[in-house]
């Protein structure tokens, strides 16, 4: 995923892996192993504004070992080390607390484990360089500012009066030099003892703080932001089974969405959820509406807030700088000026496929039972200009298909979920002209005309059942005629003179996934997109190694992304093809597992034969919504599992031995919690109870 203004040729840091990553929607943290904060891509953000580039902390003639490192939640890490002097193998342990809500909360307490008392200077660095986000992703310095007393405490000034970052401490530190940005303890601990530093930083814009949630005088256990991730838990779905792999990849899963999810301030009872972090820690029309799709059996609240925060972000006007069109759905929301609602921020529109993602979405959450009558009101304007943008402005040259191009210079060259400047190419590795008529955006077009169809009664919306199903079996059939390479896939997309961009790659998988790729032309693609030239072991790579344009440590041409493979895979579940389905899930658990739980937005297309783990790539975002996402997507995937006429769930995978046993609790469909029990090769679902809406 590219972003706004934001080059694709420019070099983007590299984010290694082992690095303590804490978000809480819109503030989140990245340091290295031992908790300091010093490389190009480490800081404290908040708002796509970074608000301290610096925080290290040193034990004046010591040194400190990593002994642990670790994060119980998305937004809390624990770090223990041993201090050596030189003297003693083993003067003190030091252990720093983190969290980040609003701001960060770091405790650093020293621990003398001697039997004499010891006495040792703490030294914490503390500077911010005020960088926009886009500006640390592109590697470009910013010069940094240091602490200046203000009041009881301190803070950082940027560039003019409208942002700051305010620090406290407890205690007060015995000096603070303003040139090094260091405040230093002189600590007397007694034997056996402990002594713990207290220090918290907060974002300030225009004035308004960020809302620090873990003050100093607060236990961290009563803040809100850990017990509403607490009450969250515990209303999600729980899984147990004999495979180790799901209940690890799943409860990860888990807790990075919970991180990622976004409060609006101006409606703070919506949820909304985030691209991923480091570099999209904001609303993506693509990116939040897949999310909240294949997270829709765990937690409809997102789906229900992204569907709302869309509607009212929705185009209006035409707007050829803003790529902006009436009933378009926009591509990213960024920060413009000083905080406020959504709303008062930059909006950018270039994607082609995020109109029809939200009315998919909107769709799958009624069938789910996840919209309320309230909900459906509210939102059936914006489907209807949505469907209106489909059947009209989409399609930019009238040849019935959906397709995009750049409308000024300053967006994006390519505008589906390949969104980097070479992210289509074709088999000989060029450059196709615009209008680009993307493969996997015409199945969104067709599943979102089948989806407005079902809506039409709830929602009241004003095109008829009969023109929406006649419009998508028209596309249905043009797209098998037009599509279609005789070698066995369907092409990656049309040029702008109608030629068929002729790569292989796993776009395909997505129209699949949507259900307007004929039966056997589909039997015919998936089993060329299992061949070795598209499956690592791990996942599928998004272009063949057999194309020239293909780079296993590329973006988009031939690494493998983790919500990809397992769009692929509903894509041959959607077709019977559970042998796929079987491999690929097999695959993609492993190399979560490979990464901790927590697969991130892209790897390397490196065959497992040619090493033995998943090779990461080196600026890939961890978490990433839709990649922590996709573990969900697959374990759904495995089942079939999909509600009945909004009344209940059913799973329609009927062979299910060779599946692992598991137990699935609290799956809500249409307000009635389920259990489902997988074992011996048979499902039993049963109703537990009534959840409140």
């Amino acid at each position: 995923m590219a972003a706004i203004f934001d080059a694709g040729a420019e070099t983007v840091p590299s984010v290694p892996r082992h690095q303590v990553v804490l978000v809480d929607g819109r503030t989140f943290s990245i340091s290295d192993e031992a908790g300091e904060m010093w490389a190009p891509t480490h800081g404290l953000v908040h708002d796509d504004v970074r608000h301290l580039s610096r925080l290290q902390a040193t034990v004046e003639g010591s040194t400190i070992e990593v002994l642990a490192s670790t994060s119980p939640t998305p937004l809390s890490a624990v770090i223990v080390g041993r201090v050596h002097d030189g003297r003693n193998a083993s003067s003190a342990v030091l252990t720093l607390r983190r969290w980040v809500a609003g701001g960060l909360r770091q405790d650093l307490r020293l621990q003398n484990t001697s039997l004499h008392e010891r006495r040792w200077t703490v030294r914490i660095e503390a500077a911010a360089d005020f960088a926009h986000v886009f500006d640390v992703k592109a590697g470009r310095s910013s010069p940094e500012h240091q602490p200046v007393q203000a009041g009881p405490g301190w803070m950082i000034e940027g560039d003019g009066a409208s942002l700051r970052t305010d620090i406290s401490a407890s205690p007060a530190p015995d000096r603070v030099d303003g040139l090094g940005g260091a405040f230093t303890w002189h600590l007397v601990v007694p034997p056996r003892s402990q002594k713990t530093i207290c220090l918290t930083i907060e974002p300030v814009s225009d004035g308004i703080g960020a809302g620090l949630a873990f003050p100093c005088d607060v236990a961290p256990a009563d803040a809100v932001p850990m017990r509403r991730l607490a009450e969250w838990r515990s209303q999600v779905p729980t899984i147990v089974s004999n495979d180790p792999r799901l209940p690890t990849v799943v409860d990860q899963a888990l807790a990075d969405l919970a991180g990622l999810r976004i409060v609006d301030r101006a409606h703070p009872d919506r949820i909304v959820i985030a691209a991923g972090a480091p570099w999209f820690m904001t609303l993506f029309g693509r990116d939040s509406l897949l999310a909240a799709w294949m997270t829709l059996p765990f937690d409809a609240t997102l789906a229900v807030g992204v569907l709302h925060a869309l509607s009212e972000l929705q185009g209006t006007v035409d707007d050829p700088r803003a790529e902006e069109q009436p009933g378009k759905i926009l591509h990213e929301l960024r920060r413009h000026g000083g905080g406020g609602p959504f709303a008062d921020r930059e909006r950018y529109y270039g994607t082609v496929d995020a109109t029809p993602l939200f009315v998919m979405l909107a769709a799958e959450a009624w069938r789910w039972g996840a919209l309320t009558p309230a909900d459906l009101s509210a939102l059936s304007p914006a489907v209807d200009r949505a469907l209106d943008w489909i059947l009209g402005d989409g399609d930019s040259d009238d040849d019935g298909f959906l397709d995009y191009r750049r409308r000024d210079e300053a967006g994006l060259s390519n505008q589906g979920w390949k969104d980097s400047w070479d992210g289509i190419t074709s088999a000989d590795g060029s450059l196709p002209s615009g209008p680009i008529a993307l493969v996997e955006v015409q199945g969104y077009a067709y599943a979102a005309l089948r989806g407005g169809a079902e809506l039409v009664a709830p929602m009241g919306l004003r095109r008829s059942v009969a023109s929406l199903e006649a419009h998508a079996a028209a596309l249905r059939e043009r797209f098998n005629a037009v599509y279609w390479d005789a070698r066995g896939w369907y092409a990656l997309a049309l040029d702008g003179r109608g030629r068929q961009v002729d790569s292989m790659t796993t776009n395909p998988g997505h129209a699949l996934w949507a259900g307007i790729a004929d039966p056997d032309l589909a039997d015919r693609y998936l089993d060329r997109l299992m061949e070795p030239d598209m499956w690592t072991g791990w996942g599928l790579r998004t272009l063949a190694s057999t194309m020239e344009a293909y780079d296993p440590l590329s973006y988009h041409n031939g690494s493998v992304w983790p919500h990809d493979t397992a769009i692929c895979a509903a894509g041959a579940a959607r077709y019977g093809r559970w042998d796929v389905v079987d491999q690929i899930l097999g695959g993609g658990l492993d190399a979560a597992v490979e990464f901790d739980g927590r697969p991130p937005e892209l790897f390397a297309g490196i065959a497992r034969s040619e090493a033995p783990m998943p090779v990461a790539y080196p600026s890939s975002c961890s978490p990433q919504a839709w990649s922590s996402a996709s573990v969900l997507l697959l374990l759904r995937t495995m089942l079939d599992l999909h509600p009945v006429d909004r009344l209940g769930l059913a799973l329609g995978r009927a062979d299910l031995a060779g599946l692992a046993e598991l137990r699935i609790e609290r799956v809500v469909c249409a307000g009635t919690s389920y259990t489902i029990d997988v074992s011996d090769g048979a499902a039993v679902i049963e109703e537990t109870g009534t959840e409140e809406p």
